[in-house]
């Protein structure tokens, strides 16, 4: 394509000379093109022109070939398949006369397609940089971040000379866009927030997301029984003190303790937070 991403149009004639109904028009959508929803316009229309195998006539890649040539004829059907037509009316004058697909689709671009673009690409960018979690789930507010960079990308897609240098940018694009996430996030992930800082290398988005969805459900887990009585610190605990030695057992850390001791009275206690708490207590005499 040329500088910027190019207009698609709103009428898309069938797939080739070969097809039935070949010249009946495709409404893939209503909206005319005017000064002010070009990228919109054209990202949603050139989806339909890949899919049926004309892009190469919108970017100059497959040029008119001369009119003595027996494909000329093909050429130019399929090539006014793809011509711009839905525009509003003070841009049809900038388009009417021109002779191919390539020609239209080129001076739109260059006249609308680079200067939204960068204003396009800022608010993006910014409305990024403003997003929180608040009462989101963290499933969704990492899916409205994917679906910004999404759209950021896809007005953002430079060419490269260097593929290494291309690789290099993505990475450290990503690890931004991993502290942008994890920035976003409630103060109750704070604990595993910087867990992730701490490392020597941050991991890549998906397993960072991994973690701090898991600590997600843990607190879910935990609301749910402090709902039904008991709280995060509740545990059951058995404790028998005897005259030569004791044991205690923590059922919630699963710790247990084995001592030796000189007492010569009996201790049992038994704690249930299902029940609020109970303690029994039996000390008989020596």
């Amino acid at each position: 394509m040329a500088d910027a991403v190019l207009p698609a149009i709103a009428d898309v004639q069938g797939t080739g000379s070969n097809l039935k109904g070949e010249n009946v028009p495709v409404h893939v959508t209503s909206i005319r093109m005017n000064k002010d929803n070009y990228l919109s316009w054209s990202a949603a229309l050139e989806i339909e022109i890949t899919s049926r195998g004309r892009l190469q006539y919108i970017t100059g890649e497959k040029p008119s070939p001369a009119k003595n040539d027996p494909q000329w004829a093909t050429w130019t059907l399929e090539d006014s398949q793809v011509k711009v037509s839905s525009v509003s009316a003070d841009i049809q004058p900038l388009i009417l006369r021109k002779s191919t697909a390539y020609e239209m689709w080129t001076i739109l671009a260059r006249m609308y397609g680079r200067k939204k673009r960068v204003l396009h690409t800022y608010q993006i960018k910014r409305s990024i940089y403003a997003l929180r979690q608040g009462e989101s789930s963290v499933a969704a507010f990492y899916a409205a971040l994917k679906t910004k960079w999404e759209e950021l990308d896809y007005h953002t897609n430079d060419e490269w000379k260097n593929a290494s240098d291309q690789a290099l940018y993505w990475e450290k694009e990503w690890t931004d866009r991993t502290f942008i996430f994890l920035g976003g996030l409630c103060d109750e992930f704070e604990s595993v927030r910087s867990q992730l800082l701490n490392c020597d290398e941050i991991p890549g988005i998906e397993e960072v997301y991994a973690r701090v969805e898991a600590e997600e459900q843990r607190h879910q887990i935990m609301h749910i029984d402090t709902s039904h009585g008991s709280s995060p610190t509740a545990f059951v605990q058995v404790s028998v003190l005897l005259r030569d030695a004791a044991i205690a057992i923590n059922w919630d850390t699963l710790w247990i303790f084995v001592g030796t001791f000189t007492l010569r009275s009996v201790l049992f206690v038994v704690v249930l937070p299902p029940l609020g708490g109970l303690l029994l207590c039996l000390s008989p005499s020596a």
